[in-house]
């Protein structure tokens, strides 16, 4: 019975260590997508001021 506990406890936490790295992983591209966006907006305001 005890090591069938074990076992089941390594499950877990090996389902739990992979949930993390994917919600990371999520996390690092909305990041980088909003890192985008905010340079192309920076881009877009130097040319507009460039302009004037």
């Amino acid at each position: 019975m005890r090591i069938e506990e074990k076992e089941i406890e390594k499950k877990i936490e090996k389902e739990i260590k992979e949930e993390i790295e994917k919600i990371e992983k999520e996390i690092e591209k909305e990041i980088e997508e909003e890192i985008e966006k905010s340079s192309s907006s920076n881009e877009e305001e130097a040319e507009i001021l460039e302009r004037e």
